[in-house]
């Protein structure tokens, strides 16, 4: 009786050392990635995320588990295992590896929210061959994901003064040289009344103005302000800087494919990571991919508030460019600013995005009160 007790005893002590063999020595040549086919989407596009698991030794994980801890913006398109911790969400998978055995796992993601999505938390949890007990430990594995904004119609926007707005609207933006005239065209709501050539008008029996060519190249810069009050980190407004870098990035586009050359300035704080460096101020160049790559990577909190941003970028402007402010905030500092730097000859348009569409108006510069986004 006391022979079979010690055998049993036995045997239960090397179950034991077993299990806690292929725990312990789970961790061991066990690699695990995850990778982000296409990291760089539109908002409402989907990309694929991609786990690899990697068992280089002859020793099977009987149980594995793998906890993500993922934005909560993310849309998986399959039936897949998430557990739903408050503001955090963890896709969970689990696994059962023979010796010697790789496997990938493949996921179809959607985002509907532009933005820069930063993730690196993976919780990985091997247990014994038996159930008995499990270990865990935490995996730096860092991702990114870059959203761009969404690319509208300009009919899509609400402005109060809609006959601003147009198939014409960059045109009208660009500084003209009223020393070159092209040609005489048909007189239209945007026009300026100083612009009607009466003498065609009187021929053709209806309104003709002139139309100017450009004598110097053509620039446009977009300045996004992401300020929404006095106090720089309160009263954002989400929604309202959404929309503004909607309309930045919509005009920017129709910009560049009537070959001017366009800019970017924000005084936003720029998500990215460590050592990463994604310049504020783009300069009027040709490049859509680096203004889509700022416009999704702009934060809703400031880097620096708006008036002392003008001041540091005071020296860059200058007469050949013509200068877009999107912004739903102004104080009397910056437009005393924009009142000077007119005053000197810069070409300034304002588009207001505050709620009430109550910034001041300056005078030289036309302003365009944003209403909403149509529905």
């Amino acid at each position: 009786m006391f022979i079979k007790i010690l055998f049993m005893c036995l045997i239960i002590c090397i179950l034991i050392m077993l299990g806690e063999i292929t725990k312990v020595k789970g961790f061991e040549k066990l690699k695990i990635e995850r990778n982000i086919e296409n990291n760089k989407v539109h908002q409402g596009e989907s990309f694929t995320l991609e786990t690899v698991v990697e068992n280089n030794k002859w020793l099977p994980v009987s149980f594995l588990l793998i906890k993500q801890m993922l934005p909560n913006e993310f849309e998986y398109v399959e039936n897949i295992i998430i557990e739903d911790a408050g503001s955090k969400f963890f896709h969970i998978s689990m696994y059962n590896m023979m010796n010697y055995e790789r496997r990938r796992r493949k996921y179809n993601v959607k985002v509907n929210k532009r933005g820069t999505y930063l993730f690196h938390y993976m919780e990985i949890t091997v247990g014994d061959v038996f159930g008995f007990s499990a270990q865990t430990r935490d995996v730096d594995n860092f991702n990114e994901v870059v959203v761009y904004p969404e690319i509208m119609d300009l009919c899509d926007f609400r402005f109060k003064t809609v006959n601003s707005l147009g198939d014409n609207i960059i045109r009208r933006w660009i500084f003209k040289d009223p020393l070159y005239i092209k040609g005489i065209r048909e007189y239209n709501t945007e026009d300026r009344m100083k612009d009607i050539h009466w003498k065609s008008s009187m021929k053709m029996n209806k309104l003709m103005v002139k139309e100017y060519d450009y004598t110097s190249e053509r620039e446009l810069v977009f300045i996004i302000n992401v300020q929404c009050c006095d106090i720089a980190y309160s009263g954002i407004l989400a929604d309202r800087i959404e929309s503004g870098i909607k309309i930045a990035a919509t005009l920017a586009q129709k910009a560049l494919k009537d070959s001017i050359p366009t800019g970017m300035w924000t005084n936003a704080r720029i998500i990215t990571r460590g050592s990463k460096t994604i310049n504020k101020v783009i300069p009027a160049v040709n490049s859509f991919e680096k203004i889509m790559e700022l416009c999704a990577r702009m934060d809703y909190l400031t880097e620096v508030e708006f008036d002392k941003f003008l001041e540091i970028n005071r020296k860059n402007f200058n007469r050949n460019e013509t200068y877009v402010v999107i912004t739903p905030y102004l104080n009397e500092r910056c437009c005393n600013i924009f009142s000077k730097l007119a005053k000197q000859g810069i070409n300034i348009k304002l588009i207001d995005i505050s709620q009430e569409s109550n910034l001041c108006k300056i005078q030289g510069i036309e302003k365009l009160d944003f209403i909403e986004e149509a529905k």
